[in-house]
């Protein structure tokens, strides 16, 4: 196990540990492009939040990954078929080159 990052697309949002860092960021695919949500954050002290305190989000921007290639699986529950106690995924495999996507398909 470990973390993943998520990506939006078509309005759902999906899993992927495909990216550079899987740091639990976000990226999302707009039409043929990849854009990742670079974001910055402050620590507050919290004595009552786990680990004496949290990351708060101070900012974000889009950023478009011109120089990203490589092959992204992403993948939900399928809920309308019993989700993953039916053990049923939607997936999705996306090959990028300079952001861009130039083969794509769903698994089945």
């Amino acid at each position: 196990m470990g973390m993943f990052d998520s990506i939006h697309f078509e309005g759902k949002e999906y899993q992927t540990k495909d990216t550079p860092e899987q740091a639990l960021d976000t990226y999302e695919i707009r039409g043929d492009e990849l854009w990742w949500r670079k974001t910055e954050h402050d620590w507050v002290e919290d004595e009552d939040a786990m680990f004496g305190g949290y990351l708060q989000e101070t900012s974000h921007e889009w950023i478009f990954c011109e120089n990203f290639d490589g092959l992204i699986r992403f993948y939900r529950e399928d809920e309308d078929n019993g989700g993953y106690k039916n053990n049923a995924w939607i997936e999705y495999k996306a090959l990028f080159m300079n952001g861009k996507i130039i083969k794509f398909e769903r698994n089945q």
